[in-house]
């Protein structure tokens, strides 16, 4: 199995077009990543991944420390790169690129902002990463984004991207993916990490 990890609660970000913004973990987000590590300690994961995010490593942090394992850095699994938009307020994008904005709200799937990426763009690479992780030894926690998670789910499932918001990944919660045939499918979404720790 593959289980994919939105990361631990950030600080700030809030109103902002959050990307490949760096963001520190809150103070809950630090309780939410020791909180993991105690709850997934017992699991008998293979590897350990992370995005190169700082949030995302933060997040495995702590359970890599209790596990003594090494945390492998994949670029692949980072989140959506929203280029001139990153970090700036909505309500600037909106009072700036009106069009811009309007077309990614009509789009979401093939919408990419000056310089950065769309959807289908983070769902070609993330599924690279992923099939390659499941020709490996699993099973295999990866720590990741929702806009990578949401994009894995749509061509997993088949749904369409423009409608990826219908995924909600929430900060710390798992969601699972088993190898059927010569792809993934999805075992189950929006789990806790207890929940993760009754699985095995």
């Amino acid at each position: 199995m593959i289980v994919l990890l939105r990361h631990c609660r950030p600080t700030g970000g809030d109103g902002l077009c959050v990307g490949r913004t760096p963001l520190q973990l809150s103070a809950d987000g630090e309780l939410q990543a020791r909180a993991l590590a105690e709850e997934l300690g017992a699991v008998p994961f293979a590897r350990l991944c992370s995005s190169p995010a700082i949030r995302a490593r933060h997040t495995l942090g702590p359970l890599a420390e209790r596990l003594g394992m090494p945390v492998a850095i994949l670029p692949e699994v980072d989140e959506i790169d929203m280029g001139a938009w990153d970090g700036l307020a909505f309500a600037d994008i909106r009072e700036r690129f009106p069009e811009e904005y309007a077309a990614r709200g009509r789009r979401f799937g093939c919408f990419r902002a000056p310089g950065g990426e769309s959807f289908e763009d983070v769902a070609d690479r993330v599924m690279v990463a992923l099939e390659r992780l499941a020709e490996g030894k699993l099973p295999v926690l990866v720590a990741t984004h929702a806009g990578a998670i949401r994009a894995a789910l749509c061509r997993v499932t088949g749904h369409p991207l423009d409608d990826l918001f219908r995924f909600k990944p929430g900060y710390a919660r798992c969601t699972v993916l088993r190898r059927e045939g010569n792809g993934l499918a999805l075992e189950a979404d929006d789990l806790d990490a207890g929940s993760i720790r009754a699985l095995f």
